[in-house]
């Protein structure tokens, strides 16, 4: 698991112990995020306070969550502290070095944020996957859903920082009223990534990076076998980049693009059909996101 650079210290062994590490996983980013926007309110960074503070509603929603979660499965809400020790350590450096900064933009602190999440999904997935029973493995699953799920959300407000850094054009959300319209256009946008994917890897083969070709051949055939058949195949007009990194980070930021389009979708749905099929796509586009992130943090 690149995202986290040691295994998970001991086995999950019982939903206690899952609802215990959940709950002190989503009361530490409440913490997190409490300081950081503390932080940025003494040095006049108004603008990212105000996000953080947003962000700590949201962790915030996450603890009742796991509080209601333990009550629907009648146990009693779990003592948090007593499982601090079982988080990623890489979690809390992270955290520790961005306050460590003399500037910290609101794109830098997002930028964090969403790795941080991408490393709590790597955490829930390594549960899962060494998980005794179906149980735990079920919740596990779900758990690491949510912190996609979130990461998508931070990402949306990354891309918002960015375009506001660099004083760019106010975005125009994605929008597809029926699932007609939501055909239409993930066929327009999975088949151009598709083809920038494609792209990619060739380049990625002719640089020597065999790995990182293999992995985005097989995350374009994913976005291929999301559009219906018959589409026809697209050729990417994008500029490739020269470097192996680079190629990566551009990988990033086209499925960073298709996701946030995704969700602007679900975000304006009014058709429930639309909703779950957005949905559905963004969380298939995230899932990509988290293995290129692997890949970029296994490059070191």
């Amino acid at each position: 698991m690149p995202l986290l650079r040691h295994e998970p210290q001991g086995g999950v062994r019982s939903l206690d112990e899952l609802l215990g590490i959940a709950l002190a996983l989503e009361q530490e980013a409440v913490r997190r995020y409490t300081q950081l926007a503390a932080l940025m309110d003494r040095r006049g960074e108004t603008d990212t306070a105000t996000t953080f503070r947003a962000l700590i509603a949201e962790e915030q929603d996450h603890v009742q969550a796991v509080d209601s979660w333990a009550h629907s499965l009648g146990r009693p809400a779990p003592d948090a502290p007593a499982f601090l020790w079982r988080l990623p350590p890489e979690i809390a450096a992270s955290w520790e070095e961005l306050t460590e900064r003399t500037r910290l933009t609101p794109y830098q602190a997002l930028s964090l944020a969403v790795v941080n999440e991408q490393r709590a999904f790597a955490f829930y997935s390594y549960i899962a996957a060494s998980a005794p029973d179906e149980p735990i493995r079920t919740h596990a699953e779900a758990l690491a859903r949510e912190e996609l799920r979130h990461a998508a959300l931070l990402r949306r407000e990354r891309r918002k920082a960015f375009r506001r850094e660099r004083g760019r054009a106010a975005h125009k959300p994605t929008r597809a009223d029926t699932p007609a319209e939501l055909e239409r256009l993930a066929v327009a946008l999975l088949s151009v990534t598709a083809a920038e994917y494609g792209a990619l890897a060739a380049r990625l083969l002719a640089l020597g990076d065999d790995d990182g070709a293999a992995l985005l051949t097989r995350i374009a055939g994913e976005q291929r076998a999301l559009i219906p058949p018959g589409s026809g195949a697209v050729v990417s007009q994008a500029a490739v980049p020269d470097t192996a990194l680079a190629c990566l980070r551009a990988a990033v930021a086209a499925s960073e693009r298709l996701a946030e389009a995704f969700g602007d979708v679900a975000a304006q749905a009014t058709d429930e059909l639309v909703l779950t099929e957005s949905l559905r796509l963004q969380e298939a586009v995230v899932g990509h996101l988290a293995l290129l992130a692997e890949r970029i943090d296994a490059r070191g």
